[in-house]
C-alpha cells in the first residue's frame, strides 16, 4: 500500500490579517470571500486537500465569512464541477442562484459551480468534495444547486461518514479503489431526496440549443462579420433567446470574443507555430484590429501575445486562466512552502 500525497495548509503562524489575505487568494478559484469588519482581527483557517480519483476532497475549518460567486466568476474560472459539502460544525445561509438556502451541521448540501451564489457562514468546519459534473448522472437532469439532504434524513449521516472515511483513507487508495469509492458516493446521492429537486426539462432543452449555437460559433470564429443577428438566423432561434442563453457568458458577443482569444492563445502556445506574425494570428482568429486584439488578449490572459509566443518558443507552455483542481493543489503547495 503506497501513501499518496495530501496537502495540509495551515496559517496559524501568521497574524490574522495575513491569514485572511492568503486564504482569500487560496479559495479564489471557487469563491470570493469577505469578512465582517469586526472579524478581521480574529480570523483563522486551515484546509487539507487530497485527490480522490478525478475529484478533490477538502477538509476545512474557518472563522465566519461571506462567500460569493457571480456570473463573471462562473465565466472565467473554467470549473465545470458539482460540489458536495458536509457541514460538521457551523452553518450558512444565503442565495444559491435565486434559491434561498439554510444549511446547518449534519446537513449535506450541493452547489453547482456553473451557477451563482451569495452566502454567509458562521464559524464552521466541513468536508467539501469537488466532483466533475459527469461523475454524478442526476446533475444532467436535475437542478441540484442549493438543494441538499437534511440531517434528519437517515442517508445524511451515511454520506457524511463516507466523506469522512474518504478524507482519512484517500491517500492510501489505488486509483481504481478511489474511483470505486466515488462511484459508491454518487450512487447514494442518486438514490437520495436530491431526485426530488426540480427536473431541468426546459433547461435540458436549452442546453441542447446552447451547444448547437456554440458549435456554430466555433465553426465561424474567423468570420469578422459574425453577429447576434446572423447567429440567431443560422441557428433558428430568436435574438431574445440567444441573449438569454448566453447571459452567464456576459452576452453572446462576449462569448465569441472569448472563444476567439482562446483560439489565438492555443495558436501562440504551439512552439512550432510559424504561420506569420501576431497580426496574422489575430486576423485568423476573427479580429480586425491588432491593437484591440493585443489589449483583449492581455486582459484575458495576463500577458501579451508576444509573451505567449516567447514562452512557447522557450519550451514553457503558458497557463490559461482558471485553475483546475489539481492545479489548485499545486498552488496550495507552493503557497505553503513560502510560510
Amino acid at each position: 500500500m503506497v501513501e499518496r500525497d495530501a496537502t495540509d495548509f495551515r496559517l496559524d503562524r501568521l497574524v490574522a490579517e495575513q491569514q485572511f489575505t492568503l486564504w482569500h487568494d487560496l479559495v479564489q478559484p471557487l469563491f470570493r470571500v469577505s469578512l465582517d469588519r469586526d472579524c478581521a482581527a480574529s480570523f483563522r483557517a486551515e484546509i487539507q486537500a487530497v485527490a480522490v480519483s478525478d475529484a478533490l476532497l477538502t477538509t476545512c475549518a474557518s472563522r465566519a465569512q461571506g462567500f460569493e460567486r457571480d456570473a463573471g466568476d462562473v465565466r472565467n474560472s473554467g470549473w465545470d464541477h458539482i460540489v458536495i459539502q458536509h457541514y460538521v460544525a457551523g452553518s450558512f445561509e444565503g442565495l444559491c442562484g435565486d434559491r434561498a438556502v439554510a444549511v446547518a451541521a449534519g446537513d449535506i448540501n450541493v452547489l453547482d459551480l456553473n451557477r451563482t451564489l451569495r452566502t454567509r457562514s458562521t464559524d464552521f468546519s466541513n468536508l467539501t468534495l469537488i466532483l466533475p459534473r459527469d461523475r454524478l448522472p442526476i446533475a444532467a437532469s436535475h437542478d441540484l444547486h442549493g438543494h441538499g439532504i437534511g440531517r434528519a434524513n437517515g442517508l445524511a449521516p451515511v454520506i457524511g461518514g463516507h466523506l469522512r472515511s474518504l478524507a482519512a483513507h484517500a491517500p492510501f487508495l489505488s486509483p481504481r479503489e478511489a474511483s470505486t469509492a466515488l462511484d459508491a458516493l454518487c450512487l447514494m446521492l442518486s438514490g437520495s431526496d436530491l431526485r426530488e429537486a426540480d427536473p431541468l426539462v426546459r433547461a435540458a432543452a436549452s442546453a441542447s440549443v446552447h451547444e448547437r449555437i456554440c458549435t456554430y460559433i466555433d465553426q465561424h470564429l474567423d468570420d469578422p462579420s459574425l453577429s447576434p443577428a446572423g447567429i440567431a438566423a443560422a441557428c433558428r432561434v430568436s435574438r431574445a433567446t440567444l441573449y438569454r442563453l448566453f447571459g452567464f457568458d456576459g452576452g453572446v458577443m462576449a462569448y465569441v470574443a472569448g472563444r476567439r482569444l482562446d483560439r489565438a492563445f492555443a495558436a501562440l502556445s504551439r512552439p512550432d507555430d510559424g504561420r506569420g506574425g501576431i497580426a496574422q494570428v489575430a486576423y485568423r482568429s476573427g479580429f480586425t484590429s491588432e491593437t484591440h486584439f493585443s489589449r483583449s488578449f492581455r486582459s484575458r490572459f495576463g500577458m501579451t501575445p508576444r509573451d505567449a509566443r516567447r514562452f512557447a518558443r522557450d519550451g514553457l507552455r503558458p497557463a490559461a486562466p482558471g485553475l483546475g483542481p489539481r492545479d489548485w493543489v499545486q498552488t496550495m503547495r507552493r503557497l505553503r512552502e513560502t510560510l
